[in-house]
């Protein structure tokens, strides 16, 4: 990032929201707020960005619990142009456009493998193999 840039993206905003941005982000960007999901995800845009950079998302998790599925599909597809449509503010808004079936799940849900919360299959068939318990010799 050039001194240029720097610059300009610290007299934009306060300091208070340049160091959120700056620390999730790694990146010095400014923008016009354009929506919040229902996880409290914020979305932004600056047409002055260069091609690809324009949109982009300051999530509601601290850094070291972000990840990409903490994004709902209809803010994903426009964070990556699929359209170019803004998702409707409400939970119920957006679940009535997407005519959801009843057995989709829903609300969102971010991705919870490797928690606490990941999704663990109870098995009852007996193991094809075992694993082999070697037999030890007394060596007295």
């Amino acid at each position: 990032m050039s001194l240029a840039r720097f610059l300009k993206f610290s007299l934009k905003q306060s300091p208070r929201q340049n160091f959120e941005i700056y620390r999730k982000l790694d990146d010095a960007k400014w923008g016009k707020l354009v929506g919040v999901d229902e996880l409290g995800n914020r979305y932004f845009v600056n047409p002055e960005e260069r091609y690809g950079r324009e949109r982009w998302c300051i999530p509601a998790a601290s850094k070291a619990d972000m990840d990409a599925s903490q994004i709902p599909p209809r803010w994903h597809s426009w964070l990556h142009k699929v359209t170019d449509e803004i998702p409707k503010a409400t939970a119920a808004e957006d679940a009535e456009a997407l005519h959801r079936p009843k057995w989709m799940a829903y609300p969102h849900y971010e991705n919870y493998t490797g928690t606490r919360k990941a999704s663990v299959t109870y098995n009852t068939v007996r193991p094809k193999y075992e694993s082999w318990q070697p037999a030890a010799a007394d060596r007295g």
